[in-house]
């Protein structure tokens, strides 16, 4: 009696074991299995793109306006009153958004975040790539460089940052895991978009931190991550990049010999940046420090956000005369910052 009593022990002890080893193995294999898909879809999302066409940093030289456009996230009613305001676009029945550039010859510089947090991304997606052909056909140029919300989506489109977005796509019946393997034709645009961009003596990004390096250095590295679809590199979104970076000009003790050698290894004046609405001292307004040489223009216009309705940053030079003039929703002008400066190439 006691033998059977011992011999149904160990046959259920030896059940149990193997019991447990059939669990581990198979939590092993799901999870080599997630692996295994995260690292094919970033495998995936490292897609050719034709550097001749889409410049990791675009530079131009012009005697138009330029105007530059904070962070959106989604915010499309206000953006098409911004843009109206300024006369860079006119209501259009003919056009597949219902709005065209009337912009002529200028030249409109967004520096990235057009999504996510608003839950209206698409139909600021569909209008930015409009004026951008558009522009092009009537002398002008739009301009649209990458943020760190684009350039997080393409790394996770699963972030919890991009919900907004992505539910907006499913609307669409859109997949967005799609995007970051190229699909047409939102995934496509944003996966070309520019890093940065510099016109005359002006240089626009997302989060304003160079980290010291020059055109060609930043041009260079931003080629290579995107050429191995390493969207979620430290160089792209880590704390310190030039898409993610928060108040780096105040965290040396020296701030203006800080921007100076930033400013003259990018062969520039005037760093212009979005990204952190609260980085200056009045939330909602397009503001400057250090006598022009930083320019923050994300004001939250995001309904999500809603520190302000919007404003543009407006910078006209005549002859070797700046004006930056703040432009908002109400169609109010102001003067941000007056100084002289020229055209890259005629100095």
């Amino acid at each position: 009696m006691q033998r059977n009593k011992s011999g149904r022990a160990i046959v259920i002890f030896a059940v149990t074991l193997l019991l447990a080893f059939a669990s581990c193995d198979h939590d092993k294999k799901d999870r080599k299995d997630k692996t295994g898909r995260k690292e094919q879809e970033q495998s995936h999302s490292a897609v050719a793109r034709d550097w001749n066409r889409f410049p990791a940093i675009i530079e131009r030289t012009t005697d138009a306006e330029v105007i530059a456009l904070g962070d959106v996230h989604g915010g499309y009613e206000r953006l098409v009153n911004l843009l109206s305001r300024a006369g860079i676009i006119k209501s259009d029945g003919q056009s597949p958004v219902g709005w065209s550039w009337s912009g002529g010859n200028r030249l409109l510089v967004s520096v990235g975040d057009l999504i996510d947090k608003g839950d209206h991304s698409i139909e600021v997606l569909d209008l930015m790539m409009t004026l951008e052909e558009q522009a092009h056909a009537s002398g002008g140029e739009v301009i649209v460089t990458l943020g760190n919300h684009e350039a997080e989506f393409l790394a996770d489109p699963e972030n919890k940052k991009a919900r907004e977005f992505v539910a907006e796509l499913q609307r669409k019946g859109i997949d967005p895991l799609a995007l970051p393997n190229g699909q047409k034709p939102y995934g496509e645009w944003i996966m070309n978009r520019p890093l940065a961009a510099r016109v005359n003596e002006w240089f626009f990004s997302h989060a304003g931190n160079t980290s010291g390096k020059t055109i060609d250095e930043l041009a260079e590295k931003s080629r290579h991550e995107v050429d191995q679809g390493n969207w979620g590199s430290r160089f792209l979104i880590g704390d310190d990049s030039l898409l993610e970076a928060e108040k780096w000009w105040k965290q040396k003790s020296q701030t203006i010999r800080l921007l100076d050698d930033y400013l003259r290894a990018l062969n520039a004046k005037h760093i212009v940046f979005g990204h952190d609405p609260g980085a200056f001292h009045n939330k909602g307004e397009i503001g400057q420090e250090e006598d022009g040489r930083i320019f923050l223009i994300d004001v939250g216009m995001s309904p999500a956000i809603d520190y302000s309705k919007g404003a543009l940053l407006l910078i006209t030079t005549n002859r070797n005369e700046v004006v930056a003039n703040s432009l908002d929703a109400d169609g109010r002008r102001n003067e941000v910052w007056r100084g002289t400066g020229s055209r890259m190439g005629s100095q």
